[in-house]
């Protein structure tokens, strides 16, 4: 407390100093500084900061010390303003012209002013300190004046602590998004806003820019914890905790842009959604060009059918008569000599098929063969097969062997269902497999009844169970699902159902279900959509001495007998094979991956865009841009043509069998079941 006239320096000026200043700081928002902080320190400081002599009435102790002052320092002495992005205390240019007190202003407002930001100011009090007191001393009455102030209502509240929780949590999550959401990431969203390939996205573009306005922002700040603060409150600051701040959220931390806009799309959209446009962004396109230009390679990403001008003799192992014309290399004469024709032997109608191992068929069989038909049945259709090629035969290689050929089979895919199940680790070694496979982002669940009736699904999997995608998270356009037993198989009816349990999408509907025991694999195939939460009984399958002996499919099931007009050519019924090949990863000296049997069947003919490059079939180099290829990929495919290679393929890695009804050049007819 000072007295008026006691001392060197204009207290009371000081005190209206302070209380205007205060004043001033509460019609914006208040902040507090030194979290932890001993408030006695502010008080210290203030007692020793006031220059040598000023006091003049007492030597022995400071004239200065007063409970009512103590209290405001205590209470208002570490509040501070954000002005300009610059932190300034109560005490900044107080009392600038008396000699005494511009020095205890600018002492405190040093020590404050180095104090880090810890939150907003809240208070139950309005006004700390009193401005004057009075006492009788000596018969005289004494005029003390006192630190004091008050604050706007917006600052004091009957329940401050959970105030300025508010508050801590506000600025933990801006930090939080500042720190962790990526210019990339944002950059990347409105990219695809602008091209409408994100669900109602126009609705989130300003929460997106504005958010990204205020990272640049603070990018540039001189002091980020104030910036911060001072812009906690803004509503774009929350955007961290936004379904579309999720989305960027995932995107900056490598989540696959298809799968993160998928996991957004769940959350927003309709059931029944299909995205009008591809999840590709005008920056993606500008990388993967780069990327192209890099490895000089945009000629060979322009991919087509292949036609059986394009493949050399010495790639073919048998070619019909008819076709030997049309063959690259002059390939008339040399891979077969002229038929003989002879009566007609005996009708096949009712032979029982010799089963002879692939390789036996190749060595044995297929040189002396005249004429190749194969029964092919429905449950070949994951095998149909296309061969494609490049549309510039000198552009630089992209496969990992020596020529520009590929393949591709039904479904756009490279492998059987066995395969998709290997490489999503399921277990296809065991003594029976049934396995689920469809083809868009829906949640299908695979259930089995065991003759005891026990129920294997995704909450019961009895260490059977061991694929179950699309249930959360990542999402797959190849999904499986599988079980398998790898011992103690029971004899007994089964009982196979599939549900949806969450439909996500209208196209590539329809699953298809494969069976294997003993080495013999079946389809079976839905192909409508399975609606929400809907159950589709596939079928009921015997099974004795652990193998399937019998298999009754249910009644939206496409039986195996019923023929079915497939790329040009129908089922269930011999078709004749135009040539003969190996997969061109095994083309002149190349043994590289799996080898395929390539049956090409004459008037097969894919009615659809083929895809011509996978990035299972990239060379080594090319493998660090296989998300780049993956969009190529999938926008490169070949345009359907009349004169192209397309028939049955089959994996060396897959046990399955074809029939084969094959005319010798000596007139011999033969049934043939040849086994893969």
């Amino acid at each position: 407390m000072i007295k008026g006239d006691d001392t060197v320096g204009d207290f009371e000026q000081f005190v209206a100093d302070v209380s205007t200043r205060l004043s001033t700081m509460s019609k914006g928002e208040l902040y507090v500084v030194g979290d932890g902080l001993d408030r006695d320190s502010l008080w210290l400081t203030f007692l020793e900061s006031f220059p040598a002599g000023t006091n003049l009435r007492f030597r022995e102790r400071s004239e200065y010390d007063c409970s009512t002052c103590r209290g405001f320092i205590k209470n208002f002495g570490n509040v501070v303003e954000i002005h300009n992005g610059r932190i300034r205390t109560v005490w900044s240019g107080v009392s600038a012209s008396d000699p005494v007190f511009s020095v205890v202003a600018a002492a405190l407002d040093e020590f404050v002013g180095m104090l880090p930001l810890s939150g907003v100011f809240r208070s139950t009090e309005a006004q700390y300190g009193t401005r004057t007191t009075r006492t009788l001393r000596d018969g005289q009455v004494e005029v003390w004046h006192h630190l004091n102030g008050r604050v706007e209502k917006r600052h004091h509240t009957t329940d401050a602590g959970a105030a300025r929780g508010s508050f801590d949590a506000a600025v933990q999550v801006f930090q939080r998004g500042l720190a962790e959401l990526t210019q990339q990431a944002l950059d990347t969203v409105v990219d695809l806003i602008d091209g409408d390939a994100l669900y109602r996205g126009a609705e989130h573009r300003r929460a997106v820019t504005e958010f990204r306005s205020l990272q640049n922002q603070w990018t540039q700040a001189t002091d980020g914890r104030a910036f911060v603060f001072a812009n906690a409150m803004n509503p774009a600051a929350r955007f961290r905790n936004t379904v579309i701040g999720t989305l960027v959220q995932e995107l900056s931390a490598g989540v696959d842009l298809e799968h993160a806009v998928r996991s957004f799309e769940s959350r927003v959209a309709p059931q029944n959604y299909q995205r009008p446009t591809a999840l590709i962004t005008p920056a993606m396109v500008k990388a993967a060009m780069k990327t192209i230009d890099e490895l000089g390679i945009e000629e060979s990403l322009q991919r087509r059918f292949a036609r059986l001008s394009d493949v050399s003799v010495t790639n073919v192992l048998w070619v019909g008569n008819d076709t030997q014309s049309q063959m690259k290399d002059g390939i008339e004469g040399l891979l077969m000599q002229a038929a003989t024709t002879t009566p007609a032997g005996p009708r096949l109608r009712d032979a029982k098929p010799e089963e002879i191992p692939v390789i036996a068929f190749m060595k044995d069989i297929l040189p002396g063969a005249a004429t190749i038909d194969l029964w092919v049945a429905n449950s070949h259709e994951p095998n149909f097969v296309s061969l494609t090629t490049g549309r510039h035969p000198a552009a630089p290689r992209l496969f990992t062997w020596d020529n520009d050929f590929g393949w591709s089979y039904h479904g756009n895919l490279t492998d059987s269902i066995k395969e998709r199940v290997k490489r999503a680790g399921g277990n296809v070694t065991g003594k029976l497999r049934v396995s689920l496979s469809w083809f868009n982002h829906d949640d299908l669940d695979l259930h089995v009844f065991e003759p005891n009736g026990d129920h294997i699904w995704y909450q019961d999997k009895r260490n059977k169970l061991d694929v179950d995608m699309n249930a959360g998270g990542g999402l797959s356009r190849e999904p499986v699902e599988n079980v398998t037993w790898t011992r103690n198989v029971p004899d007994g009816e089964y009982r196979i159902e599939v549900n949806q349990f969450r439909k996500r999408e209208s196209a590539g509907v329809g699953f298809v279900i494969e069976t294997e025991s003993n080495g013999r694999i079946e389809h079976y195939s839905h192909e409508r959509a399975v609606g929400q939460k809907e159950t589709v009984e596939v079928g009921r399958m015997t099974v004795a001495g652990e193998k399937i002996t019998a298999f009754r499919p249910g009644k939206d099931m496409r039986p195996g007998s019923a023929g079915k007009d497939l790329w040009g050519i129908t089922t269930e019924q011999f078709v004749p094979v135009s040539t003969v090949m190996y997969s061109p990863n095994y083309f002149d000296d190349n043994e590289v991956g799996n080898r395929h049997y390539l049956f090409m069947l004459k008037e097969c003919v894919n009615d659809q865009p083929t895809r011509g490059i996978y990035n299972e079939f990239l060379r080594r180099d090319l493998q660090p841009h296989r998300k780049v290829f993956e969009v190529l990929g999938d926008r490169t495919k070949c345009e359907p043509s009349p004169d192209q290679l397309s028939g049955l393929g089959f994996s060396s890695t897959v046990r399955s069998s074809v029939v084969a009804k094959v005319t010798t050049t000596g007139g011999r007819r033969r049934l043939i079941s040849i086994q893969f």
